[in-house]
């Protein structure tokens, strides 16, 4: 018989989070018995369409007092229709407190993806307290994290560095043409520049509007995929700044990659970030990027190899660089290359997949 994987999410919305234990559970489908244990949310439909055991309950943040009960019961009902043999949690650091009043010693992985805003380093302290009262084993998605973890303190013992990875995409030329006129794009006449993200303050997207209003060649593009509390006032920015005839606000879409196809440079210029998973997505697709000096964004990049790396909020910084890819095709050319082969070595699938299935063998050895 197979080994049973419960993972429990905080929420199921349409994030990096989202996407990776996503990742996990298909990719990992054929080796462990996975059931899920998660809220509802607008992430929830590609969840549901997987062949594995599904309990909800209320979101924390929503409803405490009727999450939590509604959490220990999924748990045990789950555990009674085949032991659990392993618990993997991710992003919130207190539901590993429920998993072992259900379960007991029945080992814990916890997945740190980051924390954001001016509570940031608070929540840091936290998943450290809870990990070493609480996790067998703790993952963390880049080198910038793992050092914070470790330096908040955390036992080393437990913690591992794992990198988000992504899949290489099976792409949908028609699906990338449909998109280019929906949204007025013309890969052969125009540069296009995109990027996807929550249209949040922890992006930076305000820096890239200002960067863009700095290159006036009429040709250029700009394409920022996503939805979020400041789509209202970064569409009033670029209007401010007499670039919206040049910015194009997508929206959400389910596929990015097609989207992304278009792209002929990727820029993402946020103000924290643990791991840009979307970034390993366009180095998949060979595009140059161009990112910002913050958490995991710079192990993600080589610096004038793979694509730049800039400071964040400095919109000068910014013009230039991405000025100069405009200019330069064959500076383009060699960061598309080297950077795909970045992905291959570093953020592919098949690595993330190999080193988490190693570590869940491991943790129920022990």
């Amino acid at each position: 018989m197979q080994k049973h994987i419960l993972f429990i999410l905080p929420y199921l919305n349409q994030g990096g989070t989202e996407k990776q234990a996503l990742s996990l559970i298909e990719g990992l489908g054929d080796r462990y018995k996975i059931s899920l244990l998660a809220p509802d949310g607008k992430g929830a439909p590609q969840f549901r369409k997987l062949p594995i055991t599904q309990r909800e309950f209320t979101r924390w943040d929503f409803n405490f007092f009727k999450g939590l009960p509604e959490l220990i019961a999924g748990i045990r009902e789950i555990h009674k229709e085949q032991a659990i043999d392993l618990v993997h949690v991710h992003g919130a650091h207190e539901l590993m407190l429920p998993v072992r009043f259900a379960l007991g010693k029945v080992p814990v992985v916890f997945t740190v993806h980051g924390y954001h805003g001016d509570s940031a380093n608070f929540s840091y302290q936290m998943s450290c307290w809870f990990s070493n009262w609480f996790a067998n084993q703790v993952i963390s998605v880049c080198e910038a994290e793992y050092n914070l973890l470790k330096g908040f303190g955390l036992n080393t013992q437990k913690l591992n560095l794992i990198y988000n990875g992504v899949k290489e995409p099976v792409l949908n030329v028609d699906k990338s043409i449909e998109l280019a006129k929906r949204f007025n794009l013309d890969p052969d006449t125009q540069i296009i520049l995109g990027t996807a993200a929550r249209l949040n303050e922890a992006k930076g997207l305000t820096y890239l509007l200002q960067a863009f209003a700095k290159l006036p060649e009429r040709y250029l593009r700009l394409v920022i995929a996503g939805n979020g509390d400041l789509e209202v006032s970064l569409k009033q920015e670029s209007e401010d700044l007499g670039i919206s005839d040049r910015v194009i606000f997508t929206g959400y879409l389910n596929d990015l990659p097609s989207l992304i196809r278009l792209f002929d440079i990727f820029v993402l210029p946020s103000l924290q970030e643990p791991f840009g998973l979307v970034c390993a997505e366009a180095m998949s697709q060979s595009k140059p990027t161009v990112v910002t000096r913050v958490g995991g964004l710079a192990e993600q990049v080589i610096d004038n190899q793979t694509g730049f790396i800039v400071n964040p909020r400095d919109p000068d910084d910014l013009a230039v660089k991405l000025q100069e890819l405009i200019n330069d095709r064959e500076l383009r050319d060699r960061f598309s290359k080297n950077g795909y082969e970045r992905y291959q070595q570093m953020f592919s699938s098949e690595i993330m997949l190999e080193k988490t299935a190693e570590l869940y063998n491991l943790s129920m050895k022990n």
